[in-house]
């Protein structure tokens, strides 16, 4: 079942829209385009965080609101900042070989597919509300300030904005995202320093 049809037929089932408010949601996407979940915002039917909320019970993931929203610094270099606002999703922390994401909508599994295939690692989704993520985004990303995100990051014992690239760049620098992935492979036992210093050397012959 396509995700879109999927989300329409719960928000129904549920009686969180009617059934002419469906229909509705429906024909605008089919005339604009765009992800049924925000148009249901657009159209007025359910606020942010009601939708959030929402998408959080039915994946049985939690709910996160922005003063959760603390990346740690040791994903902060992972992922370009292109895919994280082309799906909007923020990488927030890792576990061994699972790396915790705040989603819009753990429905949309391109979104999480594409992290798995560009980190290697396990994604475990959970969701926050389209603003708060993209206000994340901004503040790590983009420079721009986030006092509930700042105040978050004080009370846990972090340094104030993005960790692993300059502040205030768009982008984690290629280096940044090699030297993370291979961080993780050594820190994963996939390869050894020793065998990585050894396949380098025989790449400068």
């Amino acid at each position: 079942m396509d995700d879109q049809v999927k989300l329409g037929e719960l928000l129904l089932n549920s009686k969180r829209i009617t059934e002419a408010q469906l229909k509705t949601a429906l024909a605008t996407q089919k005339q604009i385009g765009g992800k049924l979940g925000t148009l249901v915002v657009k159209l007025g039917y359910l606020n942010e965080e009601q939708l959030a909320s929402f998408l959080a019970e039915q994946a049985k993931a939690p709910f996160l609101k922005l003063k959760d929203l603390v990346v740690q610094p040791r994903v902060s270099a992972l992922l370009d900042v292109e895919v994280l606002e082309k799906h909007h999703l923020l990488p927030l922390r890792l576990a061994g070989d699972t790396l915790f994401v705040a989603a819009e909508d753990p429905l949309d599994l391109d979104g999480l597919d594409e992290i798995h295939f560009l980190t290697g690692l396990r994604v475990e989704p959970s969701v926050a509300s389209h603003a708060d993520i993209l206000k994340a985004i901004d503040y790590y990303c983009h420079n721009r300030p986030c006092p509930e995100i700042q105040e978050a990051e004080k009370a846990a014992g972090l340094p104030s904005g993005i960790h692993g690239a300059v502040k205030g760049e768009t982008r984690a620098s290629p280096q940044g995202v090699l030297q993370a992935l291979t961080d993780l492979l050594i820190e994963k036992k996939v390869i050894t320093q020793q065998e990585l210093l050894k396949k380098l050397e025989g790449k400068k012959r």
